[in-house]
């Protein structure tokens, strides 16, 4: 099958799991037979002297990567600004270069991952060309941007063919103009009134994530559940036994901003009793700048754990096998819708145990598990969890082993590509019945 996934942005760019899962599922469609194209935005491209960004293709792991699209800021902008003519022909330009990708590649299926960022006018292009389209969400980047119908696309579209984005006096030119220019779009099949998207399938990798995608009114006519998985082999390391004298060491691993926790950790490191503090140690695998991650860093020092917590930096994602085996803990303190946690599977199948708020997807992960839960912005709750594990070395093991156990039974990438190339096929074969039938 030709598969044409889109994708905001691809490893080596990216910025959490939702990319990582793509370019993992793009790499083993590739290995069972399909034929792959991704289609990413120009993020991590040099810019060149005119300030622009040249429109590169590479082969990754034998896959093709075309990094075409441009990426704009996240969340709805306001439309009345005198940038909105070259916003406009900007996204334009990316319909155009959509729509010749599907003449040129034909493929079979078109396969949404994150647009969070990306031209949203896309969206409705596949079903006009006949070719089925199937979502994997991670994340509510349409409930954010796009809405249950388009409604938070549409708007800025309509300033741009009534003219309402520039000063009132040249507004009614302005809106001849745009008129005459809508039409010419509208001639090359590029929606301009109406960005209704009615996919043929979605997959979300948890039900929480189905759950709320239906409560901001985004109902689909077919959907399922998916857990994301995880590529078991390059993880997996069996479970290492504790006793009350080895050292416990903590990882954080992820992006850091307040919504992931990070602070929870830091804080409830510093209310562990001194005593037991010297046995833990706490790793932050991942970086960041900015006013928080200043905070935290001083925050380390004023609690006196600058021998206690180690900054990695960002980890290259190739490189976290070897990070989740040299620990024992994994802490997962987000407060954020989160999707399916990649994360906490990766941590699991490295005999991480691993404590977590639940919070979104992840109580999915949890629950299957039976993982400790952590209240949301709790740091004394996780210090006495902390405290308990560190004193208590079978019950650090019983939950490790846990985890593990459950990672490779429902988590693991095989299981996931098996459901998802069942859909696929399944999606394709309804849709060319459906045409068949049309014509």
């Amino acid at each position: 099958m030709k598969i044409l996934m889109v994708s905001n942005f691809y490893p080596p760019h990216y910025r959490g799991g939702y990319e990582v899962r793509c370019k993992q599922v793009a790499e083993t469609l590739q290995q069972r037979g399909h034929e792959i194209r991704v289609l990413t935005s120009v993020s991590g491209s040099p810019m060149d002297l005119l300030g622009g960004f040249p429109r590169q293709t590479e082969i990754i792991a034998g896959v093709r990567v075309d990094r075409w699209l441009n990426i704009y800021a996240y969340g709805p902008q306001p439309p009345h600004r005198p940038w909105t003519f070259f916003q406009a022909k900007r996204l334009l330009a990316d319909a155009r270069r959509f729509v010749n990708i599907l003449s040129e590649f034909k493929p079979d299926m078109v396969n949404w991952w994150s647009m969070n960022g990306l031209a949203m006018n896309l969206l409705p292009l596949p079903r006009a060309a006949h070719i089925p389209d199937v979502h994997w969400v991670e994340h509510p980047w349409m409930i954010n941007e796009y809405g249950a119908a388009g409604e938070k696309v549409a708007p800025f579209w309509e300033s741009v063919w009534d003219g309402l984005w520039g000063p009132r006096p040249f507004q009614p030119i302005l809106r001849w103009l745009g008129r005459r220019w809508e039409e010419r779009v509208a001639s090359d099949g590029l929606p301009t009134r109406d960005f209704s998207n009615l996919p043929s399938h979605v997959v979300f990798v948890s039900e929480y994530l189905r759950t709320l995608y239906r409560d901001a009114g985004l109902v689909f006519s077919s959907s399922e559940i998916i857990f994301g998985g995880v590529p078991v082999g390059r993880f997996y390391s069996p479970v290492r036994r504790h006793d009350i004298q080895r050292p416990i060491r903590i990882l954080y691993a992820g992006q850091i901003t307040p919504d992931r926790g990070l602070h929870t950790a830091i804080e409830a490191l510093g209310q562990i009793a001194p005593r037991l503090r010297t046995r833990l140690t706490l790793t932050v695998a991942g970086h960041s700048t900015g006013d928080y991650y200043e905070g935290i860093q001083k925050r380390v020092q004023e609690l006196g754990l600058a021998g206690s917590v180690n900054f990695l930096g960002k980890v290259p994602h190739d490189r976290m096998p070897d990070v989740y085996k040299d620990h024992d803990i994994l802490v997962f303190l987000s407060t954020r819708e989160e999707g399916l946690p990649l994360v906490m599977v990766e941590a699991m199948l490295a005999g991480c145990a691993v404590l977590t708020t639940g919070s979104g997807g992840a109580i999915e992960v949890a629950e299957l598990a039976n993982l400790p839960f952590i209240p949301k912005a709790d740091p004394v709750a996780l210090s006495k969890l902390l405290t308990e594990l560190a004193t208590n070395p079978a019950e650090l093991d019983e939950i490790a082993l846990r985890g593990q156990a459950v990672a490779q039974k429902e988590f693991s990438l095989d299981v996931m590509i098996s459901r998802w190339e069942a859909t696929i096929a399944r999606v394709r074969t309804l849709q060319a019945s459906a045409h068949g039938e049309s014509r």
